[in-house]
């Protein structure tokens, strides 16, 4: 391929990173229209073709739609392709993957020593309130988002804003980590006791305990994916 080739190769990608990163931040959400051809060429400094072939890339893997005399609009299904690209990506690089979840060792435990301390009985009774919504549960999908929403709750009980801020930056990217360590079905109960054991643990004011039992979580999850004991080790 020739140098002016490879540009034209660069250019198309850099505009299509740069339009998926409008949708990723919301700049342009989910049923939003896009600027114009134009207007985004100027934007990007690029010729409209590579702007017309960035969209047209984008539109083909479902991330974009054009209306005939309307416009180009953002997919309702956009954000869900893109956390699924990110899915792949992370799998794709075991590093990375290792990165994450010694990211999740180093906060969660500490959240939950946090939260032992800090928690409200009604915090803490919610808390209960999610563990007894996975019992029972079937669904797939519903599993992860019940256990997403155990550990967010637990994130805003440890009562520090910057922390929390900083979960809550990391939650998607933590939500695909869990997509590749969720429990198979037969072992979705053994999940469910994991985290009734470290509820009861901030329920009863340990900060150790509820550290503890976080970590131990952590390392069942993840033990298939990553060498979880060169992270999560007390």
């Amino acid at each position: 391929m020739s140098a002016e080739g490879i540009s034209r190769t660069k250019l198309f990608e850099d505009v299509s990173e740069r339009i998926m990163e409008m949708i990723r931040s919301e700049e342009y959400p989910a049923g939003a229209r896009l600027p114009s051809e134009q207007q985004l060429a100027q934007r990007f400094e690029v010729s409209r073709n590579t702007v017309r072939g960035a969209i047209r890339s984008l539109s083909i893997f479902g991330l974009l739609r054009s209306i005939n005399g309307s416009g180009t609009f953002v997919s309702e299904r956009a954000n869900v392709i893109l956390e699924a690209q990110a899915l792949a990506s992370i799998m794709a690089h075991p590093d990375a993957l290792l990165e994450l979840v010694q990211a999740r060792c180093v906060l969660e435990p500490q959240l939950a020593a946090m939260a032992a301390r800090a928690a409200s009985r009604e915090e803490i009774d919610r808390l209960f309130e999610i563990v007894e919504r996975m019992r029972g549960v079937e669904d797939h999908t519903a599993q992860i988002n019940i256990g997403f929403s155990f550990h967010l709750e637990l994130a805003r009980m440890a009562h520090n804003r910057v922390l929390l801020g900083f979960y809550t930056s990391s939650a998607k990217q933590l939500r695909d980590m869990r997509l590749l360590g969720f429990p198979v079905p037969h072992d979705y109960a053994r999940s469910t006791e994991d985290h009734l054991r470290i509820a009861e643990a901030i329920a009863s004011r340990d900060p150790d305990l509820s550290q503890f039992q976080m970590r131990h979580h952590i390392t069942l999850c993840y033990q298939s994916a990553v060498p979880t004991d060169t992270c999560c080790r007390a």
